[in-house]
């Protein structure tokens, strides 16, 4: 059984009897004590439950931590989005069309994208779409809505994207696992990422190490629709290996 797997068991046993013991998870799932402990370990540490001794129990009315600002996550990492960014340019052929969220790893794809003769891009980044004014050759198309400032981006309004097929979509994420998938904490970003990839041919989720087994409050894409992953050296070997059981492609990639 997958890690990710033992830790949906765990919060499922959690929703639906308000705690649980080591040793009735350790039976249940035909597993050892130490590796349960790991595990409850784990989910606390992502503010999931509390341990108690014996078990744990449901952490009611989880605090969750406050999202950093555009500019502050801009300067996190940025090594390794720049080589993520650099191997998700190589998808992109002139004359398409992309998607791109209001991410900092997608922000660091615009120097790669100016490069191209003829490109539409999908965005609800105002931050992005600026940074296009001095591209004519690149069409910009940005929806309407409400400005949210956490990420200088529109939303509330995703029925406002314009209503074309898009070749290539890249899209950040707060969190990535197998428990939740591909997750955000604001709900009106993710109708907005779900809406624009509804549009896409082709999707890639671009997340750096930290991103790894982070689960935050909102879906946009269950963990049986993720397809492609892009992601960077240090991401935890364990966790890229249960993707790719599950026949989802992650390329991981060295920083310059």
């Amino acid at each position: 059984m997958f890690v990710e797997e033992r830790r949906r068991i765990i919060l499922d046993q959690l929703k639906q009897q308000g705690r649980v013991s080591v040793k009735m998870l350790s039976e249940l799932m035909n597993v050892s004590a130490v590796t349960i402990r790991q595990d409850l370990r784990a989910l606390e540490d992502n503010g999931l439950l509390e341990r108690t001794y014996g078990g744990a129990v449901r952490r009611e009315n989880n605090a969750i931590p406050p999202e950093l600002s555009f500019h502050v996550r801009l300067s996190k990492n940025r090594a390794e989005k720049e080589a993520i960014a650099a191997a998700a340019a190589a998808l992109i052929q002139d004359g398409c069309s992309l998607a791109l969220d209001a991410s900092t790893t997608a922000y660091a794809l615009i120097p790669y994208v100016k490069l191209f003769k003829r490109i539409t891009v999908v965005t609800n980044s105002l931050v992005i779409a600026q940074n296009f004014l001095d591209s004519p050759q690149i069409q910009v198309l940005v929806p309407g809505g409400r400005l949210r400032r956490d990420s200088i981006s529109t939303v509330g309004n995703p029925e406002g994207l314009p209503d074309i097929h898009v070749n290539v979509g890249f899209f950040g994420a707060r969190g990535i696992s197998l428990i939740g998938g591909c997750a955000e904490i604001d709900p009106d970003e993710v109708a907005m990422k779900s809406a624009m990839i509804a549009r896409c041919v082709s999707t890639f989720v671009l997340v750096d190490s930290s991103k790894w087994g982070q689960i935050a409050p909102y879906t946009f894409l269950k963990p049986e629709q993720i397809r492609h992953v892009i992601t960077g050296e240090a991401a935890p070997a364990e966790l890229v290996a249960e993707f790719r059981e599950r026949n989802i492609r992650v390329d991981v990639v060295t920083s310059a």
